[in-house]
């Protein structure tokens, strides 16, 4: 198919996919004169980047991820799966300095609230 109709069936603009394929994201189509030729596959494959992407997962990840393809020039499942537990370890640990956080501000402003203002200073470097 055309890349107008890969846009059309994908959700992905024109850009998105000249993008998608300087990025080694989606296979290099055949040529067909000066026109690219991509397969019906390279539409699910940029379902899954499109969604990878709404994730949180960065194009520079995903072309990462995406290196290590079958002999269909696809990538495998288990490449995927991967990616995506380091993914979810990397966001469990934000999430945890996040809560960390959450409660380090909740001590704080209850020693703000149990203590008078006229108890505050402010220490000067020297």
């Amino acid at each position: 198919m055309y890349i107008g109709q890969l846009s059309k069936r994908s959700g992905a603009s024109r850009k998105a996919i000249y993008l998608y394929e300087e990025l080694g994201l989606i296979p290099t189509p055949v040529r067909q004169g000066t026109y690219r030729v991509y397969p019906p596959e390279v539409v699910g494959l940029i379902h899954v980047i499109r969604c990878a992407q709404s994730l949180g997962f960065r194009l520079s990840e995903l072309a990462e991820a995406l290196r290590d393809t079958t002999a269909t020039g696809l990538p495998g499942p288990a490449v995927l799966l991967g990616h995506i537990a380091r993914k979810q370890q990397a966001l469990q640990r934000q999430q945890q300095a996040i809560q960390c956080q959450l409660d380090q501000l909740q001590t704080f402003g209850q020693q703000v609230q149990d203590m008078p203002l006229s108890a505050w200073r402010c220490q000067e470097n020297t």
